[in-house]
């Protein structure tokens, strides 16, 4: 997930180098995303896939309607549409975390009520984090004036998602050991 934030953490800095050109700082994400997500990209990662297409569909929003195209917009529709996709692979029982947490794993591990509960709730912290991102961006719109706070609950719910994405699958293991030892 972290080659995801790279070119999202340059975003605005990149509208600025481009003078304000939404549409190529959109695009250079999408191609900075592409190079570095190339093989995620590749297998059709959701989450990856998502991120591309609507960075593509927002440079080209940008050239039919260009006041639509702010930083702020584009976090409430990124947050938005993250926001729908995850929590439909839960709904669907089919956690998006499943196609990164398979790597390395072999198949009967992966066959695991364990490796699914787990993989489910480290998606649904994820869905809870896009979530609170969204309704943020949304209220950044409406009070410009607390963007401090706005961004500092959005990096916070992120880093907390990061932090259970490692520290849980261990706690997980732990605790069922301890309840079966």
């Amino acid at each position: 997930m972290i080659k995801l934030m790279i070119p999202w953490l340059l975003f605005p800095y990149l509208i600025d180098w481009f003078d304000g050109n939404f549409a190529k700082a959109a695009l250079s994400v999408a191609f900075l995303m592409f190079v570095l997500c190339f093989d995620t990209l590749r297998r059709g990662f959701v989450i990856e896939c998502t991120l591309v297409i609507c960075l593509l569909g927002m440079a080209l929003m940008s050239v039919y309607w260009p006041g639509l195209s702010t930083f702020e917009n584009v976090k409430l529709l990124l947050y938005g549409v993250l926001t729908v996709i995850g929590w439909s692979s839960v709904w669907r029982g089919q956690p998006f975390t499943l196609q990164y947490g398979s790597e390395g794993v072999d198949e009967d591990a992966r066959q695991s009520s364990a490796f699914f509960d787990i993989n489910n709730t480290i998606t649904k912290a994820w869905c809870m984090t896009f979530s609170i991102n969204a309704v943020l961006a949304g209220l950044s719109l409406g009070f410009e004036a607390y963007w401090p706070v706005f961004l500092i609950g959005s990096y916070m719910s992120i880093l907390v998602a990061s932090v259970m994405t490692e520290v849980f699958p261990d706690a997980y293991f732990s605790k069922r050991m301890s309840a079966n030892g």
